[in-house]
């Protein structure tokens, strides 16, 4: 695994803390046409941003990653009023965690936040664990004002 530059300052643990409030992130890939698709799933993160989320090997998104690996993804609430819209646009490269070390850690992290995935037990032992590294990230943040925006390129 590629380690990702973990940014400091009041924006990034803006972020952070956005991230932490949420639960679902919407995953855009693309089939061997460059067919489109969006998936909603659950995710956890990490400092540098990294994100994972579990799917079965067999679901569409995940069947794309095989051949295209580049995604996009956005993660935001449901605000009704526009000057509190934030959210996060990223793009980046989904992969399968292979790693022991780090499958233990991101689940530890993933039951923490989900304890409701001890319930599906048989979902689980066919769910596998996916990155994604982000290359390109947006935060957008209406509080700070309209159309308040802040890029980083990782990686």
């Amino acid at each position: 695994m590629e380690p990702v530059a973990t940014h400091t300052g009041e924006i990034w643990e803006a972020v952070l803390r956005f991230l932490s409030q949420r639960s679902t992130l919407t995953l855009a890939t693309a089939d061997e046409a460059g067919q489109p698709y969006a998936a909603s799933l659950y995710f956890v993160h990490d400092d540098g941003l990294r994100l994972y989320f579990l799917s079965s090997p067999e679901s569409r998104h995940t069947r794309h990653l095989l051949n295209r690996p580049e995604v996009a993804v956005t993660i935001h609430g449901e605000p009704w009023d526009w000057r509190t819209i934030q959210g996060l646009q990223l793009t980046g490269r989904a992969d399968p965690v292979e790693d022991p070390e780090e499958q233990a850690q991101v689940m530890a992290r993933y039951r923490a936040k989900f304890r409701f995935v001890e319930e599906l037990p048989q979902a689980l032992a066919h769910a596998r664990l996916y990155r994604i590294t982000p290359r390109w990230v947006r935060w957008i943040d209406n509080t700070r004002g309209f159309g308040y925006r802040v890029e980083w390129r990782l990686g």
